[in-house]
């Protein structure tokens, strides 16, 4: 076995060379060497460093939110506007201009063996004869013509439809001017009706349970309030121009007389808001033409009622109603002598009744309008427009077998016979 022994070491032994490195510099380049640029490391990140506040498109979509509702609210008192002044809507508004564009000529050739009724709106006029109802604008375009049928036909009309129904039967037709809106069919005969600026109609028909029921129904057809009438029998209605409220005239048969009452009601209750009575005296027509007053004709008196708050003027006169028409402007009345034809007091009235003239007139009278302050007779074969001190401005012939005149402007008229439509110039005095 090999025999190990520790060695001694001197202490005084010399320590090893420590080996220096030389602090020589190496000679420069004295050449410049272009250094292609090193792409400096992305630090990597950390991460609160990765966290970004996004804000996305919260303001964005803010600030359209409140553009959109602006546009809204103006589109929606655009036509709250338009609801107000054309009450009937803007659609069918629009539908009734664009109908009057155009013209037409005169002479014009009509339908039907007799001519009942022609009533005068402010750029065109309805005739409604034995057989047809139609529309002309005032430069002779037809706007509408249809056959009816009826044995009893009765027109109404309002700023924006035309009603024709068939006296004691149970059909009932609205116009606008393009065409035929509804054709309406009742299980009772029909008395009389009525019709709307806003569309909505009114129907009064004889009743099973009652003396009379009236309907009212919005311009869609739905049925909006029901009143009877127990024992007096309805003669007239009229409904206010935005479809809120009728008129209703009522009459039962006395000892030698008849005496007749108005009523107006809501829809709220079948109770009248306010009513008259008329003793002695039947109601010839209840008028709505115009917005804040509807007018009462009985045999020698013109009452006008305010559809608000119920304020009446009244106008009497000895002599007894024989006309009573609503025009541009205002209303007409006329009031002659039973036993003599030739001696008539006209009375014109502003829309809300207040008396603007009074003129009497000797001749027979025919037919008679109001147009821009104005008044045009037609007597027998000749027409003369007057003003309001009764002086005679123009005039002009209209032939035999004139029936009605509807006034076209200011020196113009269109005179109706059974079967044509003329039109005739007013010359000046």
């Amino acid at each position: 076995m090999p025999e190990y022994k520790k060695k001694k070491h001197s202490k005084l032994a010399a320590k090893p060379k420590r080996v220096k490195k030389s602090r020589i510099k190496p000679k420069e380049e004295t050449a410049e060497i272009k250094m292609a640029p090193t792409l400096k490391r992305k630090r990597p990140s950390t991460p609160k460093e990765k966290m970004k506040v996004v804000k996305g498109n919260k303001g964005e979509n803010l600030r359209k939110l409140k553009i959109g509702a602006i546009a809204a609210a103006v589109v929606i008192l655009i036509v709250a506007l338009f609801q107000i002044f054309l009450p009937v809507g803007v659609f069918d508004s629009i539908s009734n201009a664009l109908s009057l564009i155009g013209s037409g000529s005169y002479p014009i050739e009509l339908e039907g063996t007799q001519t009942l009724n022609c009533v005068n709106k402010n750029s065109y006029y309805y005739i409604l004869s034995n057989s047809h109802i139609s529309a002309y604008s005032n430069s002779g375009k037809e706007l509408f013509s249809y056959a009816h049928g009826f044995e009893n036909p009765v027109l109404k009309t309002s700023s924006s439809r035309a009603l024709v129904f068939n006296q004691g039967s149970n059909q009932v037709l609205i116009f606008d001017l393009a065409k035929l809106k509804s054709n309406i069919k009742t299980e009772k005969p029909i008395i009389t009706a009525a019709i709307s600026d806003s569309g909505a109609y009114a129907i009064a028909t004889y009743s099973d349970k009652y003396a009379t029921a009236v309907s009212v129904y919005n311009k869609r057809g739905k049925m909006v309030y029901e009143w009877y009438s127990a024992e007096d029998t309805v003669n007239n209605v009229a409904i206010s121009p935005n479809g809120k409220k009728i008129a209703v005239s009522t009459f039962s048969a006395g000892v030698g007389k008849f005496n007749s009452k108005i009523s107006v009601l809501g829809f709220k209750s079948p109770t009248a808001e306010w009513s008259e009575s008329f003793d002695g005296s039947l109601v010839y027509e209840i008028d709505s033409t115009h917005p804040s007053y509807f007018a009462v004709a009985t045999s020698n008196k013109v009452k006008f009622v305010r559809w608000s708050g119920y304020k009446t003027k009244v106008y009497e006169n000895e002599y007894n109603t024989a006309f009573f028409r609503a025009g541009k402007g205002g209303y007409i009345a006329v009031f002659n002598r039973d036993n003599d034809k030739t001696d008539n007091r006209i009375a014109f009235f502003n829309k809300s009744g207040k008396l603007k003239a009074e003129i009497k007139y000797n001749g027979i009278l025919s037919d008679i309008r109001t147009y821009g302050g104005h008044i045009y007779c037609m007597s027998e074969t000749d027409i003369s427009l007057i003003n309001k001190e009764g002086e005679v401005i123009r005039d002009a012939s209209c032939g035999f077998g004139a029936i009605k005149i509807a006034v076209r402007s200011s020196n113009s008229v269109a005179v109706i016979t059974d079967n044509k439509i003329e039109k005739v110039e007013l010359e000046r005095e």
